[in-house]
């Protein structure tokens, strides 16, 4: 039998029949109704005990993991908690941080499952000194769980009252995950330089190889065909453009997320000769892997971000018309994916040579 108390089985199963408002209502009446009194003081960096909500889409995540790393880095086992998808666990536990972290099954996260009631009693077996909820597009749920951590300092990405107290902008102006970064690293006074240091060198923990090692790898280049997070698919003729203007000094092998990634292109590596990966991209080792390889070429994927934020592995980025956001990093190569592909294979050969800049 269910663990959930009769009373709150009951109230959930009305409000499966509420209107948005009225769950809305309901969720704010739940957790406290008006938002408490505060005064605030421009002193987030010192609050001890942090509980971070964590991005919802994938590509937010890996550009929001590196603050992560370093909230995480000078705070005891007790004074920090993550709380993201259960899907994440991989590159969590990748990172070292699975053992700071609360992971949740999408699908349960319901008022009235026993699952839910979980998470919500784990959260409330600490004190919280500041909540980071980094859910763009938050669900009730989650907001209603932002606010039962009594943080006094509950910070969102848009103004969500009485969950949240901080906005970080309006709701009528638009920022990325990279601007939302770059505002918390001040705001918490951490140091950019030293932040994406510190994600490269957790990057290299699980190296196989040796640093002076030389590696079999080096003249293979990854090729992603995981589809972009917004523009048309690869097509077969690109694929093919690409891959033979980089013979025959350079070889690619393909990669993506999942098996059925790689079907739409299968006659073309065929042709090709081209090995792939099907596994690569949600494996426990992946940094292990990818830091065998020299480079990676990618759309704006949604595993392009984790190559730009968690690796130092020269990314090689084909763009369509409108300019992707990305930070100015040295680690980029960015070439029009309607442009003269031999042209691009000549560049990203001397990019990739090249040594990088010492800091």
């Amino acid at each position: 039998m269910s663990s959930v108390p009769f009373a709150k089985g009951i109230r959930w199963f009305y409000m499966r029949f509420f209107s948005d408002k009225q769950l809305r209502l309901w969720f704010e009446k739940k957790s406290g109704g008006e938002n408490e009194m505060f005064q605030y003081k421009p002193d987030i960096s010192n609050r001890k005990r942090v509980i971070i909500f964590l991005p919802t889409e994938l590509d937010k995540l890996f550009v929001i993991l590196p603050l992560a790393i370093e909230l995480t880095e000078k705070r005891k086992r007790d004074d920090v908690l993550i709380l993201t998808d259960e899907n994440n666990r991989y590159i969590l536990r990748a990172l070292n941080l699975e053992h700071l972290s609360l992971f949740y099954k999408g699908q349960a996260m319901v008022y009235g499952e026993n699952h839910f009631f979980e998470i919500e009693k784990k959260i409330q077996e600490q004190k919280w000194d500041l909540c980071l909820f980094l859910q763009e597009n938050a669900q009730l749920p989650y907001l209603y769980l932002a606010k039962a951590t009594h943080a006094t300092y509950r910070i969102g990405i848009k103004q969500e009252f009485p969950f949240l107290n901080i906005a970080l902008q309006s709701q009528s102006n638009s920022s990325s995950a990279y601007a939302t970064r770059s505002f918390l690293y001040k705001a918490l006074s951490i140091d950019p330089n030293k932040a994406e240091k510190d994600t490269v060198h957790i990057t290299q923990k699980n190296e196989r190889l040796g640093s002076t090692s030389k590696l079999s790898t080096s003249n293979a280049i990854l090729f992603n065909l995981e589809p972009p997070i917004s523009g048309e698919p690869w097509t077969e003729s690109e694929i093919f453009m690409i891959c033979k203007s980089f013979r025959p000094d350079w070889r690619l092998i393909t990669i993506a997320a999942t098996a059925e990634q790689f079907e739409p292109y299968s006659k073309v590596m065929e042709e090709l000769e081209i090995r792939s990966n099907p596994v690569l991209l949600h494996s426990e080792s992946i940094f292990s892997v990818l830091r065998q390889y020299p480079a990676v070429i990618t759309l704006n994927s949604l595993h392009s971000h984790l190559f730009l934020n968690l690796s130092n592995i020269k990314v090689l980025m084909l763009e369509q018309k409108e300019d992707f956001d990305i930070p100015n990093n040295k680690m980029i190569l960015k070439f029009s994916r309607e442009g003269n592909y031999y042209s691009f294979a000549k560049s990203a050969g001397t990019f990739i040579s090249k040594e990088p800049d010492a800091k």
